[in-house]
């Protein structure tokens, strides 16, 4: 997951960004960064941004509740925004994912040998006919 935080129209101070509650220690684990961040300041106009990776521990249909992001403005009043909610998105187990997007190619070799009969067996019949009445043609030309 990846804040941005952009054209901030104002100086902020002391901004803390916290997203400890949309990733439970029980259902996620943090492989890099950290799930809150703090800026001593970020000046007006400017861009930062801040990553963390997760693995998730379990499967199944996972609410990203959105960051809080605390942060004082010039006259040292705090604020408090949200980051995008991202609302209910499935987490697939290793399994589940690997048959979603493997290139099934077991699946497509039976497909094909189930194919190849119903093709391969009208058109030998059709060429064995087809043989039989170009042999007797050029044998009626010669004749």
């Amino acid at each position: 997951k990846q804040w941005y935080q952009r054209r901030v129209a104002i100086t902020a101070g002391d901004v803390v960004v916290d997203d400890t509650a949309g990733f439970p220690a029980g259902e996620f684990e943090v492989v890099s960064g950290a799930l809150s961040a703090t800026f001593d300041s970020i000046p007006a106009g400017s861009n930062v941004s801040h990553a963390v990776v997760l693995k998730p521990l379990t499967s199944g249909m996972h609410n990203f509740v959105p960051a809080v992001i605390k942060y004082k403005n010039p006259s040292g009043d705090e604020l408090v925004t949200f980051s995008s909610f991202l609302d209910n998105n499935p987490i697939l187990s290793t399994t589940e994912y690997n048959r979603k997007h493997s290139p099934h190619l077991v699946d497509w070799l039976i497909f094909v040998g189930l194919c190849t009969p119903v093709l391969l067996i009208p058109f030998l019949m059709w060429h064995s006919s087809h043989s039989k009445y170009e042999s007797l043609a050029a044998k009626a030309k010669k004749a």
